[in-house]
């Protein structure tokens, strides 16, 4: 569940209301929540729920800095408030490429150090692509396999449009693949299509936040998208439980 996108995408309605928002997620029991850090601080002390935390610790920004990202945690801070894992991003293809290797690397040094799960937001979103190579499965293969080479645990990385294409990416990369959950889908029925093609394509499961918190009610979405990824039920099935 991805509650990270106020900075690089707006703050949303449902993102400005924030406690009431998370308090429905984290009843949902998705398996982990992705937050920054002052978010976390904030949303946890309120809220005793237990969910599982990843701490977001760079971000880019789609107007100001799309292809650049900033740093805005480390592994430590992650440790002091109790993550479960840590979540940095790269930008595959862009020519601040070599900076963002660097960095995901530094994270991932420390925290094998510290026996901390490091997540990687591995997109090919760069400009030096070729127009025929930006967003093809090449490119999304090329960027998660970056990922895990540097030591990443859990890759989450761009759907590739169908389930023989995201198979490419998943036999193709040394660690645990996930599918981001992508723009807001005009049918909920999609959201829980494209996450049995990522499970089907041997993906771990989905990454999801503007289709769960955006949704009429995320509780409702979290269980359908659970019961597609975790009990293997089909999509037309599960979007029962949005009833």
């Amino acid at each position: 569940m991805a509650l990270d996108q106020a900075v690089p995408r707006g703050v949303a309605p449902r993102l400005a209301d924030i406690a009431p928002t998370y308090a429905s997620i984290a009843a949902a029991g998705p398996d982990a929540v992705t937050m920054f850090k002052g978010l976390a601080a904030a949303v946890l002390a309120h809220n005793t729920t237990p969910v599982p935390f990843i701490m977001k610790a760079s971000t880019f920004s789609v107007d100001f800095h799309l292809t650049r990202e900033a740093v805005v945690g480390t592994v430590d801070e992650a440790l002091r408030l109790g993550a479960d894992a840590v979540a940095v991003g790269i930008s595959a293809g862009s020519s601040s490429q070599v900076e963002g290797f660097s960095e995901l690397a530094a994270v991932t040094a420390r925290a094998a150090e510290v026996g901390m799960p490091v997540v990687c937001h591995a997109y090919p979103s760069g400009e030096l692509w070729a127009a025929d190579k930006k967003g093809s499965t090449e490119a999304v293969l090329y960027a998660a396999r970056a990922a895990a080479e540097m030591g990443t645990d859990i890759v989450k990385t761009w759907y590739t449009g169908s389930t023989a294409e995201f198979a490419k990416v998943v036999e193709g990369v040394p660690a645990i693949v996930v599918a981001a959950g992508g723009a807001k889908a005009d049918n909920p029925l999609q959201v829980l299509q494209q996450a049995a093609s990522v499970v089907e394509a041997g993906g771990h499961g989905v990454t999801t936040g503007r289709n769960v918190w955006g949704a009429a009610d995320p509780r409702k979405m979290i269980a359908a998208l659970r019961a597609v990824v975790h009990e293997g039920e089909r999509p037309e099935t599960a979007a029962k439980l949005l009833d």
